[in-house]
């Protein structure tokens, strides 16, 4: 029997077995699985991490005394194995909910990674919603990622399936295209009114479709609901005339081009190729039997900043991923190091720069004495951006730097500045997830973070013309 489990990241996964949990325990925290389910994830894991290095891995195994456990990473999505587990990876958001309102903040969470992942770019996901959960926190996200699918195969349906040219041979009563002499003698040398023949054919039995059908094959073996698998019965129906694919790599390769003939085809081929390639942002891949998707969150976070930049920076132009400079300027007259900040906002009006790095990492404000959490790389590479950034362009001042980084109950409002040198300062702030559920919401916490950075800035700038009007004062005798 197949079922669903979920955990968050940074989650401890245990056998059932090994503890004697009480079925009714229910945490986003720790999951207690089957002894059957526990075994076959673990050796799935092992098979996929046996050569990678430490930092490469994307599970801890670890024992306490003879009881194995598995804990999760940073990264998110889902697995599903041989023998019938699901299990939903999901990013560690901080809701205020108590242990009873599990089911709440489950489906809490899953709106919101929805919603994130849906801003991913270079991903099939731009047209999913938090809406396919049908309101149930245990709606499977497998099953939203496969109803998306079948969304983007019925708009195809609609537009009517497509046909190319297609390289034939076959043994003909008649002459088509060109004989093909080796196959004629072997098949034909004591039957003179046959020709074996090559030739091209109009058809709708070519790549792209045969890699659809390979997917809706394989979904419908997967699926757990039962409206999916109906969809998927009737979607193969046009599909009849159309063989499956019998090299994914291979088929892959010919519909990557930019072709604009197939371009409704784009966003079903990206399916196809997460589905059956187990293609996600991570080298953790499954087999014909097993299914691995699976994305770093620091990606999701970094791409979902953006969006929001994007939509509702008014006054502001975004640039993500900048390459505008490099660290090293001249070696051997050529430029090394580029720079890629994560987002470059920079004001229309002023000509005022703001860059901002995302950080998918928990900070603790009370932990000063550690840096806060604070990555001591991260603080050179702000700096590097700041100098790099600094008076290019027309900018009137050096560019206000930002870490931004997820809220947690540790860390909830900005941290003081640090200030490198000058009026080069970096703001580290918090940015809250559960501001992610709906529009209104996520507009009121970008424009926080942005007054955020203005405040602690002019802030900064008003105590520094006080100090030096108090130096003044001591060294003029100004009064």
């Amino acid at each position: 029997m197949r079922k669903n489990y979920e955990i968050s990241e940074y989650g401890v996964i245990r056998s059932k077995e090994d503890y004697g949990i009480d079925e009714s325990f229910k945490s986003l925290k720790e999951l207690y699985l089957p002894k059957e389910h526990f075994n076959d994830l673990f050796e799935f894991i092992m098979q996929n991490q046996e050569e990678k290095k430490e930092g490469e891995r994307m599970f801890s195994i670890f024992s306490k005394g003879k009881k194995r456990q598995i804990k999760t990473k940073n990264y998110v999505g889902v697995i599903e194995t041989s023998k019938g587990l699901t299990l939903e990876i999901l990013p560690k958001i901080f809701f205020d909910y108590s242990d009873e309102d599990y089911n709440t903040e489950l489906l809490d969470t899953k709106k919101v990674f929805l919603k994130m992942l849906s801003k991913l770019k270079n991903s099939p996901f731009l047209n999913i919603s938090s809406a396919h959960l049908k309101t149930s926190s245990s709606f499977p996200l497998l099953e939203v990622f496969i109803e998306n699918y079948i969304t983007e195969i019925k708009k195809i349906i609609r537009a009517g399936l497509k046909s190319q040219y297609v390289d034939k041979q076959e043994n003909l009563n008649f002459l088509k295209g060109k004989i093909v002499n080796s196959l004629n003698i072997k098949h034909n040398h004591s039957n003179k009114a046959r020709f074996y023949c090559s030739f091209d054919e109009f058809s709708d039995n070519m790549v792209y479709n045969q890699l659809i059908k390979s997917t809706l094959l394989k979904l419908n073996r997967i699926s757990k609901s039962h409206y999916n698998r109906t969809s998927i019965l009737q979607l193969l129906h046009h599909f009849d005339q159309v063989k499956e694919s019998s090299d994914f790599i291979s088929d892959f390769r010919k519909v990557s081009g930019n072709n604009r003939l197939f371009s409704n085809y784009r966003q079903a081929i990206a399916w196809s190729e997460v589905f059956l390639m187990n293609k996600s942002f991570t080298n953790f891949s499954g087999n014909s039997k097993n299914m691995a998707i699976l994305f770093p969150m620091e990606r999701i976070f970094e791409d979902y900043v953006g969006y929001l930049m994007k939509s509702y920076a008014d006054g502001h132009e975004i640039k993500t991923q900048d390459k505008s400079y490099y660290l090293v300027s001249n070696h051997k007259d050529k430029n090394k190091f580029r720079l890629k900040p994560d987002i470059v906002a920079t004001n229309e009006d002023n000509h005022e720069q703001i860059i901002f790095d995302t950080k998918w990492k928990l900070l603790d404000e009370s932990k000063e004495n550690k840096n806060y959490n604070i990555s001591q790389a991260d603080m050179y590479q702000l700096y590097a951006y700041g100098k790099k950034y600094d008076l290019k362009n027309d900018i009137s001042s050096e560019p206000k730097l930002v870490l931004l980084y997820p809220s947690n109950p540790n860390f909830q409002k900005p941290l003081d500045d640090f200030i490198y040198e000058g009026e080069l300062v970096l703001s580290v702030l918090p940015f809250n997830l559960k501001n992610s559920l709906s529009k209104r919401d996520e507009q009121k916490e970008l424009n926080k973070i942005l007054a955020s950075i203005s405040k602690t800035t002019m802030y900064y700038l008003q105590d520094q013309t006080l100090n030096m009007a108090a130096e003044d004062k001591i060294k003029y005798g100004k009064s």
